[in-house]
C-alpha cells in the first residue's frame, strides 16, 4: 500500500519517478487535422508538476502545440515489465504547453533544470527551442494498485 495523502506527498512521488526516466511521451493535436500525434521526448518535471522539454522548430509537436496548446505527457517505469510487471509506475500530467522565448525571465532557469537532468537534452534545446507544460492535472498510478493519486492544480490554485 502505498502512503500518498497529499498533493505534495503525490507530486514528490511523481517527481521521483520521473528523475529516473530520460524521455516521455507527449501527445498533441495534429495542427493539420486535430488527429493525436505522439512523441517521444527527453524531459524534466520539476517539483511544481510543469514538464520541460525542448524541440526543433520544424518538428510537428512543435506545430502542433503552437496551434493547440493543450497536451498530455506519459511518464513510466516500461522497463520493469520484463522483469517485474507489478512494479509498472506511470504518470500522465494533462496541461497547456508554451513555447518560453529567450528573452523570457523563465527560460534559463528551465533551461538549467532541463541541463541538470540531462545535459545534452539541453544542448539540443539551445538550438530548437524550450517548450513548458504548465499542469491542469497530474496522475500518478503505482504498480497493480488500482488507486489512480490525483492532483488537481487548478483546484490547489484556489
Amino acid at each position: 500500500m502505498t502512503d500518498l495523502q497529499t498533493d505534495q506527498d503525490i507530486l514528490k512521488e511523481a517527481v521521483r519517478i520521473a528523475a529516473g526516466q530520460a524521455g516521455g511521451s507527449l501527445a498533441t493535436l495534429h495542427d493539420a487535422d486535430g488527429t493525436p500525434y505522439v512523441a517521444f521526448v527527453y524531459f524534466h518535471l520539476d517539483d511544481q508538476g510543469r514538464v520541460i522539454f525542448g524541440s526543433s522548430g520544424g518538428a510537428q509537436h512543435s506545430r502542433n502545440m503552437l496551434a493547440t496548446p493543450e497536451a498530455s505527457f506519459l511518464i513510466d517505469t516500461r522497463e520493469i515489465i520484463r522483469t517485474d510487471w507489478q512494479q509498472f509506475d506511470r504518470v500522465v500530467i494533462e496541461g497547456r504547453a508554451e513555447q518560453i522565448d529567450p528573452s523570457d525571465s523563465r527560460y534559463h532557469p528551465l533551461l538549467d533544470s532541463l541541463r541538470e537532468k540531462n545535459h545534452r537534452a539541453a544542448e539540443f534545446t539551445e538550438r530548437g527551442h524550450l517548450f513548458c507544460i504548465q499542469p491542469r492535472r497530474l496522475q500518478l498510478r503505482k504498480g497493480v494498485d488500482p488507486t489512480r493519486y490525483v492532483v488537481d492544480f487548478l483546484a490547489s490554485a484556489t
